[in-house]
């Protein structure tokens, strides 16, 4: 495999009532926790604190404590944001080892995935990724689409939604 290429397979997962630790407290730990939630995952945070973003989030459960082995347990994925090497990367052995989806923030040698750019127009969502090489760009880039998609796209797409149940009960149409 070419060195530039993106190695990385785009997927969007559902993570509603799916348990989501986050390792860390600052405000990078808080922009995940915000995601996460959003998504409907079930969200557990450990750190020995957390910003005020993160203690005043609705329902989540937060661990003042240090990170400890096994805290991954029934954890569907773990995101790693804290300044100590040495966590992140027990972070990273630990989902390793059980199989479960992790990213460690800036880090993606640690990482089984990354978190890409994202344009969210309500039921629309475009996903941007560099694989790694340059989050900067895939920030730029999120601003360009971004720029594109205006508020008829998302009207229209709620109106597909809502025939599109009609236009599939029809004969002779596909099934997608």
């Amino acid at each position: 495999m070419d060195n530039q290429e993106n190695r990385y397979f785009p997927i969007f997962v559902d993570l509603r009532d799916k348990l989501a630790v986050v390792v860390g407290g600052g405000m990078v730990a808080a922009r995940k926790v915000e995601s996460l939630v959003k998504a409907g995952a079930r969200v557990k945070v450990i750190a020995p604190q957390v910003v005020d973003e993160i203690a005043e989030t609705v329902d989540v459960a937060i661990e003042l404590r240090e990170y400890e082995e096994d805290d991954l347990e029934g954890a569907f994925l773990v995101i790693a944001a804290t300044d100590s090497e040495k966590i992140n990367r027990a972070v990273s052995e630990e989902a390793c080892n059980r199989r479960i989806f992790c990213n460690v923030v800036d880090r993606p040698e640690l990482c089984s995935f990354i978190v890409p750019s994202i344009v969210d127009r309500g039921p629309i969502r475009i996903a941007i990724s560099t694989g790694g090489f340059s989050p900067t760009l895939s920030r730029r880039l999120r601003m360009l689409i971004g720029k594109n998609i205006g508020d008829e796209y998302v009207s229209l797409a709620a109106i597909l939604g809502i025939i599109r149940p009609l236009v599939r009960s029809q004969p002779g149409t596909s099934e997608d």
